[in-house]
């Protein structure tokens, strides 16, 4: 059900927290700073984690967790909250298209929505679509996936109640405990971004 959430959203003035170099980590961030869309994957991926991650700061490594090219699926960027993904940043082959064209997942929270909004921001948002099908076993039964070309995020996290179903579904979900793949992290790309 829709309703206003008590969340700290943005970096703040707090520091980091410090770490050790990872030698694979830094690897895999020069790999992604080499895509053509680069600039645009860090302009996305800061606003994200600024925007749709609570207290991303203190929460750092505990709560979430951004990695690039996890052995997984290697998907050139990936965050997930607690257990499962929340956002990624994938070949569109890898995730019901045919191309090498890069496109966004982003989770939303089904209770900001009708099926007339839902269909209206597939109109207005050049790309996107909704697959209610696609989803990790989080408890979650509200949990709604949007695929976009990458080019459409922005467009599509204009909308009001778009981005306030982001933060209450990311809320959530961070209700459920600490994150198990503490590992995955790449904390050089956190500091690439807000450096």
């Amino acid at each position: 059900m829709k309703q206003n959430i008590p969340y700290q959203f943005g970096i703040n003035d707090r520091l980091f927290k410090p770490f050790d170099v990872n030698e694979k980590n830094a690897k895999r961030l020069e790999r992604l700073l080499k895509m053509k869309d680069a600039e645009l994957i860090t302009m996305i991926c800061k606003h994200y984690i600024s925007n749709f991650i609570p207290d991303p700061v203190q929460n750092e490594n505990e709560y979430w967790i951004i990695s690039c090219f996890p052995s997984t699926d290697r998907s050139p960027v990936r965050v997930s909250i607690w257990f499962p993904e929340v956002f990624n940043i994938a070949f569109a082959r890898s995730y019901f298209g045919h191309t090498d064209d890069l496109q966004c997942m982003v989770f939303v929270h089904r209770d900001y929505f009708t099926d007339a909004s839902l269909r209206k921001a597939e109109r207005k948002v050049k790309g996107l679509f909704f697959y209610p099908g696609y989803h990790f076993v989080t408890g979650i039964d509200e949990q709604l996936a949007a695929f976009m070309p990458l080019g459409s995020y922005f467009p599509f996290v204009e909308n009001e109640n778009i981005y306030e179903s982001i933060r209450a579904h990311n809320y959530e979900l961070s209700l459920k405990g600490r994150t198990p793949f503490k590992k995955g992290h790449n904390y050089e790309f956190v500091r690439h971004l807000f450096r």
